[in-house]
Parts: C-alpha cells; structure tokens; sequence
C-alpha cells in the first residue's frame, strides 16, 4: 500500500531513507533546511587530489551493492597494500600490539565470557575488567577511540553496543554472530563519497519531492502533517526542534572533529597501509591517521601520497598553534623526519557528532518514549540517524531499510 512520507533532513541518512521508500513505491517529499544534500558525506576536488570531508569509504554488503546497482554506481574496491593496518603503541608502529598470551585470553574473553555492561562505569574501565588493561589500552583505546572520535573515558560500552544483550546471559560471539551479515570489505567510488551522494539524487530527483532551503524552527508544524513523519536530523540541530520536549541537563555530548588531509611526495610509512591508529598517552595528538592513496586509486595528482589525519577538538588547547603545526609534529615522531607537505587541507565540525556515552543512551530512552506518546495519538514519527542506530554508513543504511 502506498504511504505518504516526510523525511525533514538530506543528509546521508535521509537519502538512504528516501531510496527504501522509493523503492516501496511511496510517496515521499524530503526537507532540508540548506541548499547542499549528504550532509557531512563529501568530497573537495582540489589540485593536488580528492579531500573527503568526512566518511572515505562504505563497508560494503549485498545490500548496499543491490543499491548500487540501482543508482548506476560502481564501487571501487581497496588495492591489497591497504589490508595491512598500524598500531602506534610505546611509541613505535606495531601490527601486534598484544603479546600471544594476552592474545589467548582475548579469545577465550570472546567466545566464552559473560556480555554485562555497567551503566556506572565509562567505557575504559568496563573494557580493563572485561578484557584486561593490556588490550584495553593496545586495541580498544586505539580502535574504538578512532572510529568514535574520542578517548573511551568519553564512552560507554552500553550506548555504543545497544544491540547486544549485555545482561551478563550472552557472550560477544553470541552477539556478533547475532548481528553478522556477509560483507565484502570497504569500498569507496571513483569521484569519492560524493560520487555516493550525487548518485543518490539523481536518482531520487525523478521519484520524490526535495524542498531545500526548507524553514523549520519547531516541531509543532510537523505533527499536524499526514502520513508517516521521519525525522533524519543531525542531533546539533535536532535539539532546538525538540523545545521544552527535553530538559538541558538531558541534552547529550557533542563532539567536534578536525580533520586534516595532507599532500605530500613521502609516505608515512615505510610500507604501503591502510592507516595508524593512536594509543592513549604516546605523545601523538591525534586519534588516527588514513593512508587515502595507499587504500584506494585514483585518490592523488602527480605521484603524491595523501593522508587524512582525525583530530578530536582537545588536541588544539592553544588557538595561537595551528592545525598544520600539529600535525606536523605529530607525523616526525613517527617518521623521525621533517618533510615539507605539497598542500594541507583542513576541515572542522563543530558539535557534528554524538559523544556515545550514558547521556546519549538516556537521551535515546527519552525519543524512545516521544515516539511511543505520538503513536499512541495517532503520529507516525520516528528518529533515524547515527545517534540510534549505530555509527557508520553501513548501520544508517541498515537502520533505513527497516522504516
């Protein structure tokens, strides 16, 4: 049966949701208050290569390549360098960073531990009585922390692993085979994530309405529209709509992001990689660092090598010092040189991400209990985006599908 849709954001999350509800045969107009879809997902052509502003690549699966396939795009699949991947741990780059024994007991943590989060306890110490400090500080600081923009004293294993059963009845095998589905590695495009973007609406712009530009100062409006209401919203500005429906002291954490792609003629490491990722305390400031023209062709000019390096906003705590000189810095104690960079691209988002902590969990409990009071007058409205769902393109796409 066809349904009528209002999807209020053209980030990435709502063009995801506006494909599956094409694909239904729906009706659905989609709002966004700026004139730019894709949100934080984009790319910067620039002289010396592509800067992605954001995601640089897709964790790829039957279903995104079923997408794909639709909007007429080709994923470009990872050169085999890029498989090998960095620890940086007691100041030095490691592929290792556990010893076998340590690597034992992390298996047998897996397969036969009990799963039980502690909702007082932030991720760090969750992890060190769960794992052990060892792989706490050599993997998961370095992982997690990457992939969620900040140092797991910032984190909770409860709102990053909302899926699984952390009752202490459930192992971590139990879950991850719970949640797997077959994937095929990451890919990225051969114009970069916009080339995702682009081909999302070209392809939409035929099937639905797009109102850009579009004014939305409250939610009052909205809830008096007919047919299903989803709103895809970044939580920055997600908030301000939401009114006296939350208290201050329940809005969550935000995290700001620099991230800095560096053009240069020398590689970061001796060998081809995917990237480094940065231990707590070893005297680098950043979280991670992307080897982009190692992982993917096509992404450098005249035979440069290209990085992107992620930065959380407490890496700058002097406004005088410069992004650049932060970097650099952090790239000699890796290289034991000094190398003059081609260009340095930087890009920084302010409150743009979710901090996955207790206050983002309860503040998901809270939309959980709005959307069951307006179910139950008859208001069809639900929240999508990284903040519920899980973080990464691959979960947006995932969560979309079932709405």
């Amino acid at each position: 049966m066809k349904e009528e849709v209002h999807i209020i954001g053209g980030g990435i999350t709502g063009l995801f949701l506006a494909y599956h509800h094409t694909k239904r045969g729906d009706s659905v107009t989609l709002y966004e208050g700026s004139d730019r879809l894709g949100g934080l997902i984009g790319t910067k052509v620039v002289e010396e290569g592509l800067v992605e502003l954001a995601a640089n690549g897709v964790l790829l699966t039957d279903a995104m390549k079923s997408m794909l396939d639709d909007i007429g795009l080709t994923p470009l699949y990872p050169n085999k360098a890029s498989r090998r991947r960095y620890f940086w741990i007691k100041r030095k780059l490691s592929r290792l960073p556990i010893s076998i024994f340590t690597g034992l007991r992390l298996l047998y943590t897996v397969g036969f531990k009990k799963l039980k989060f502690n909702e007082e306890q932030n991720f760090e110490t969750w992890a060190g009585q769960m794992f052990g400090i060892s792989v706490t500080k050599n993997i998961m600081e370095p992982a997690i922390g990457g992939v969620y923009g900040t140092r797991l004293d910032s984190l909770q294993a409860e709102s990053i692993f909302s899926k699984w059963d952390g009752s202490g009845k459930s192992t971590i095998l139990k879950e991850v085979k719970k949640n797997k589905a077959k994937t095929y590695g990451t890919v990225s495009f051969p114009k970069g994530m916009e080339d995702l973007v682009s081909h999302l609406v070209t392809y939409l712009k035929p099937k639905i309405q797009f109102k850009t530009l579009f004014p939305l100062e409250s939610l009052d409006d909205t809830l008096q529209w007919k047919g299903k209401i989803r709103l895809s919203l970044s939580l920055k500005n997600l908030i301000p709509l939401l009114g006296n429906r939350i208290e201050r002291d329940e809005f969550p954490n935000l995290l700001s992001i620099t991230t800095i792609t560096r053009f240069g003629k020398n590689h970061l490491t001796k060998k081809p990689c995917f990237g480094i990722l940065f231990g707590k305390n070893e005297g680098i400031h950043a979280l991670g660092v992307l080897s982009n023209s190692d992982i993917f062709p096509g992404r450098t000019n005249d035979g440069l090598h290209s990085e992107t390096w992620i930065y959380p906003s407490l890496a700058k705590t002097d406004e005088t010092i410069s992004w650049e000189s932060i970097l650099e810095k952090d790239r000699k104690l890796i290289t034991r040189k000094t190398d003059t960079p081609k260009a340095v691209y930087v890009t920084s988002w302010t409150g743009a991400f979710p901090a996955y902590d207790r206050k983002l969990f309860l503040f998901n409990q809270k939309l959980d209990s709005l959307e069951s009071k307006w179910m139950a007058e008859g208001i069809d409205i639900r929240f999508l985006g990284n903040y519920r769902k899980g973080i990464g393109l691959r979960s947006l796409f995932e969560s979309t599908s079932r709405e």
